[in-house]
Order: structure tokens, then sequence, then C-alpha cells
């Protein structure tokens, strides 16, 4: 079946499209997941006009051909609709014209996220573009689409969640559309294989946050992860922060519902707990759920909770995880607090302690005042390093594990993990095997998935969730930092690139996990986005579910491809080495301009210095990046750490 759609616009502009289509039979996997049905369009450019710039929707009137004297407009319903389709023609100017295809659920409900196709073919291979035609908690009725007529494709682009335009079969080494096709159904029987439509009516909520995030969105903060995720979930978000924070202004108005202003300070009052109740109390509208993604801020946030009735978990819970201390006690581990140089020594003396220790801030953050001592000298000079207007006097002090580190992330529900990954930290510049100019613990390296064996992986599941129990957190989110000790892994040098690879020597007992801390949040911007990318699950839409206690969205949205990662990532973080000016533009935007080969291999990258701008050298206690770059390949491991090495040494910047 085809058809001819005229496209007409300003300047007299006109241009005829050859329009084709078939619909495909309804897709139907494992018992509770989501079928659906697949209708592709194809289209090719008719009369060769000069190309509009297809920018302003507004500029563009579409018709159908119905005969060679009569036309009849097309009335798309919606702006996704018609940009959409504006796509898709714009992209039928090559010779091979355009392919899109539509996704329509076939199991009756509502959409669980009303951007979840665009999120879960983030760089699918045979995909140029996505688009969301989902409103927000839209239902669906489930009946197959009947595509006989042109006429009928604005009802087919209003059945349908989202659709997309795929890319030339040969620019991805695929010789025919019939493969491309195949090669796509396969791609999306592996990505939306899960349930994504609910047969339970949701209702919009409101979610106060406190604390609307540190940096924006210009400066490589988490606002859009955050405030994106609410629009799709049905969030309606009222951020409670200082006065004149940047989303109080009107350039992101649209991301909240209210902005109240709250004096927040990086350690908050012992009062803060009862300002942020008096604060919401004091607010006019509903408000159904409280959230921090501070830190600092979660002892006080669960106390204002228990006190307005919202859903929290337990205070003394969030004491223990964001205090490193407690920590390393509630895991047995032999841990010491100190404040000072002094009764440090007298610790290590009292206790005959061994070198190497670790020290680090009770309260600390991006692994700062984090130091490996070997001696007493290097005791005193990590003690007098660790910056104490940001993390204050206090610090631990604990044996150095030496065993492979870990990023490990937890879905609870009920007690339950019902989603658990796990990456690989590699060795930082202070570690024993360290490769850094930069002697810290700041990130240089996280590759997912982890190459630890199957049988130590399942053990840090099984250990670190029970840390997370014993606690007192059965459900939520959490980032943990982790060593195995005993490890049948090392890391080491082969060909000039540092791996994981089995012990030369083997352990002198059984695998056990070694808990360094507990994040009761999504990790940061760079991981979150990493694993969005690689898995297909989005950490911060699940930090907003929680604290509405909207469980069955979370289990819903915390299923990943049914084939596992989609590739192997790395973050590669690119350190600030020296304090000074920063004196050049975009680092990323330049290594791509000069190497577009390797820009093809980075699914997400931020510079977050900008000209002129002054950096502390990592000796006054701060830690921070240039830049950081996600890289991924579809090869193998290997092949993805070759790719990073060539990004780390081909980035240009100059701090003087």
């Amino acid at each position: 079946m085809s058809g001819v759609i005229v496209v007409r616009g300003e300047d007299n502009y006109e241009s005829r499209f050859q329009c084709r289509w078939q619909v495909k039979e309804t897709i139907v996997d494992a018992p509770g997941t989501t079928s659906w049905q697949f209708v592709d369009v194809f289209f090719k450019e008719v009369t060769k006009s000069p190309q509009p710039s297809w920018r302003n929707t507004k500029d563009y009137s579409l018709f159908v051909e119905l005969s060679a004297n009569e036309q009849q407009r097309i009335d798309f319903r919606s702006v996704a609709a018609l940009r959409f389709v504006l796509d898709c023609l714009s992209a039928a100017a090559d010779e091979h014209g355009s392919v899109a295809r539509l996704v329509v659920p076939q199991s009756p409900g509502y959409i669980v996220r009303s951007d979840i196709i665009p999120l879960r073919l983030l760089d699918c291979l045979p995909v140029a573009s996505t688009v969301s035609l989902s409103k927000v908690h839209q239902y669906f009725d489930g009946k197959p689409v009947s595509l006989e007529t042109m006429q009928q494709l604005p009802d087919t682009l209003a059945a349908a969640a989202g659709g997309m335009i795929l890319k030339p079969a040969s620019s991805i080494g695929i010789s025919t559309l019939d493969s491309l096709l195949d090669t796509l159904d396969i791609e999306l029987r592996n990505r939306l294989s899960f349930p994504w439509i609910s047969t339970q009516v949701p209702r919009r909520k409101t979610l106060a946050i406190v604390d609307g995030g540190i940096s924006s969105p210009d400066h490589g903060g988490t606002g859009v992860s955050i405030y994106a995720a609410a629009a799709a979930l049905g969030i309606d978000m009222v951020v409670f922060d200082n006065p004149g924070h940047w989303i109080e202004g009107p350039r992101y108005a649209h991301w909240r519902k209210a902005f109240i202003p709250l004096e927040v300070k990086l350690h908050p009052d012992a009062d803060f707990a009862s300002k942020i109740v008096e604060a919401v109390r004091l607010y006019e509208g509903q408000i159904d759920g409280i959230v921090s993604f501070r830190d600092h801020f979660k002892v006080p946030v669960a106390e204002a909770a228990l006190r307005l009735g919202l859903p929290t978990y337990p205070p003394s819970a969030y004491a223990i995880a964001t205090d490193k201390f407690k920590t390393s006690v509630s895991e047995g581990h032999h841990a010491y607090r100190a404040s000072s140089f002094e009764q440090a020594i007298n610790i290590v003396q009292e206790h005959h302690l061994e070198f190497p220790l670790i020290i680090k801030p009770t309260n600390g953050f991006l692994s700062e005042g984090v130091f490996r001592v070997e001696d007493i000298p290097q005791l005193e000079t990590g003690i007098q390093s660790i910056n104490a207007d940001r993390h204050g006097k206090e610090f631990v002090i604990e044996k150095y594990c030496e065993g492979p580190e870990v990023d490990a992330n937890f879905v609870l529900c009920d007690g339950q993990v019902v989603f658990f990954e796990a990456s690989d930290d590699f060795p930082k510049g202070a570690d024993v095997n360290g490769q850094s100019n930069v002697r810290t613990f700041i990130e240089l390296a996280n590759v997912l998935p982890s190459k630890l064996p199957e049988d130590e992986l399942t053990m840090l599941r099984d250990s670190l969730s029970q840390s997370l129990l014993r606690v007192g957190f059965w459900d939520g989110f959490y980032h943990l930092e982790a060593r195995v000790e005993n490890s049948s892994m090392e890391y080491a040098m082969k060909d000039n690139i540092l791996d994981l690879t089995e012990r030369s020597v083997p352990a002198k007992g059984a695998p056990s996990a070694w808990l360094i801390e507990i994040n009761p949040r999504p990790p940061g911007i760079q991981a979150s986005e990493a694993v969005k990318h690689t898995y297909g699950i989005d950490y911060w839409g699940l930090g907003l579910l929680f604290p509405l206690n909207d469980k069955d969205r979370v289990k819903q949205l915390s299923h990943t491809f049914a084939h596992g990662p989609q590739y192997w990532c790395e973050m590669v973080f690119i350190p600030v080495e020296k304090g000074g000016v920063y004196e050049s533009e975009d680092a990323c935007a330049e290594l791509f301009e000069r190497r577009p080969d390797l820009a093809a291999c980075v699914s997400k990258s931020f510079c977050f210095l900008k000209r002129g701008d002054r950096v502390k050298d990592p000796s006054t206690g701060v830690n921070s990046w240039v830049a950081y770059f996600n890289v991924f390949s579809r090869k193998s491991r290997a092949h993805l750490l070759e790719i990073s090495e060539l990004i780390r040494r081909e980035v240009r910047f100059s701090i003087a």
C-alpha cells in the first residue's frame, strides 16, 4: 500500500514524497511482558526541491494527494507526530529514502513512562533517531491498527507509543533493507520484552525535593536526568533550596511545579528537619513524598518525612549509611575514629595497627581526604591534607584492602534484590598499583560489566545486599563501593593496557566482600548515564519513584535488556592534575572535531571547565575533573580499553 504526501511551506516551497507502508503481526513474548505491533513506513522524495530547514513545524503543512487535482490536509493531532513525520521526510532526501518504524502497544493499559521507547533504544545500532509519541500516563486500548490509506496515518501515529528513523543499511555494514529490518526486529525484542504497559490506573503525584541540584546543566549537573525523568513519570516537582538557586529562574521553570526558598547548608544545622517540616506545611499544595539526593541531608529529610507522615526509610539507617565510621562498624571492620594526628597515633600504637592503612573523613565526598598511608609520617601528612571546611575534622582509620574495587548498584523491593549490576572501578592514583599522576583516590576509570568471575559477583550481590538489610534498608536504590578481598583476579599491564587478569599468586583465602561505603542514592551523572545506555535502566527515575512508594513501577522499570548489557562501556575520567587557570575551550568538542572516529565511540561526554575558570590543585584536598567520556565498544572489552586509552592520550587542554 502506498500514497503521496505533499509538503508546502514558506516562499512557495512544495515537495512530493512517495510513501508506502507495511503493518506487521503482533509480537507476543513471555507472559507478564507487553506485546506490540510494528508499522514500517518508507519515504522517498519524488520531486527534488531546495532542502528546507524543517525546524519550525508551524511553517509547513502536509497534504495527502488523493488525485492529480485533489489534496486533503493532514491533521497530525500532536506537534510530536508532525515533527516526527517532517524528520522522516527530511531524511528521505537521501537517494535511498528513509525508513521509519512505529511501535503500537497490543497490551491494554497505561504506559509506565512516556519516554520508554527512546529510553530503551539508546545507542540501538540500526536506529538513527527516536521519538516518544506518548503522553504521560497515556492509556492504550491494545487494538491492532489498520493502515489502509494515507488518511489513516494520523490515527496510526496516535496509537503508537513511539517511533524511530533507521540508519541507511550500508552505513552499519548491512547489505539489504530486509536484513536491516530483521536486525531491528531482534533488537526490539531484546529491548522491549518487559512489562512497560500497566493495568493499574496511575495518579499524578507531587514530590518535594530538598536540594534541587548542586550544579546546573550548563555545569554538568544531574538536573536533566532528574527533572526529565520526573516529567516522563508524571511526577510534579516542588523544589526546596536556597534563594537564587539555578532552578528558581525562568529558564528552568518548566521543570518544577513550585520553588520554595529554604536555607540549605552543606553541613545542616541540628534543627534542619524542623525547618523542612515547617516549609512543607507552609506550601499550599499537596505533597505526596519527599526526597533528597544529597547524602548530608538524608537523615534530616527522613526525620521530616516521618513527622509529615510521608513514605521514608529509618533515619537510623541513613545515619549509618552516611557516616563511614558507622558503616565500617556495622560491617564488623576494625575501624577507629579520630579528629587529630595525636589521637590517630595513639590509636595506631594502642591497637598495634599494621600499615598500610586507610584514612578518610567520616562524612566525605568525591574521594577527598582519602589516603593510603604506609607509615607514621604519611599518616600525619594525610591528616593535615584533609579539608576540614568541606568534610569536618573527624576521620576513620582502618586497614587497606588491596582487592579489586567495584561499584555495586542495587534496587531493593521488600527486601529482595530486583536489580544488581557491578562495574570494575580501576585503580586510583593512590592505590598500590595506581597509574595516574594524581596520587589521590579520585576516580579515573570504571568499566561495565565487571570482569570478575560469576561466583565472585554472586558473592558480592549476596553479601552486600545483606549489609543493606542489616543497616535497615528494605527498599530503595543504593550505590555501594566495595572491594573483593582474596579475589582470584588482580590488575596487571598487558600490551600497555591495564586490566583485570587471573592472579599470578593464589589468594590466601576465599573471596569476600569488603564494603567501603553505602550511598543511599543513584551514582553521579557519569555512572548513571553509562548504565542507562548500557542496560536500559534509568537510576534517577527509580530514585524518584521510591519516595512515592511506587514500587510497582520500580519493578517494571528495573528490567534490563533480555540479552544483558548491549556493549562494553568505560567511564573515562580526565582529572585536574594541577591548579591554575583553564586556558582551553571545550576539551570534548575539540577532540570530536579533530577525531570524529573517536566521537563515534562515545555515548556521553562533558567538559566541566570553561575558559578562564580557576581550578584548585589536588594538594589543597579538593578533587575535580576536567571532563569525562563514556566510551563503548560492541567488539570486546579489550577493544574498549584500547579506545579509552587513545582518548586519554588525544585529549588536549591547558591549565596554567
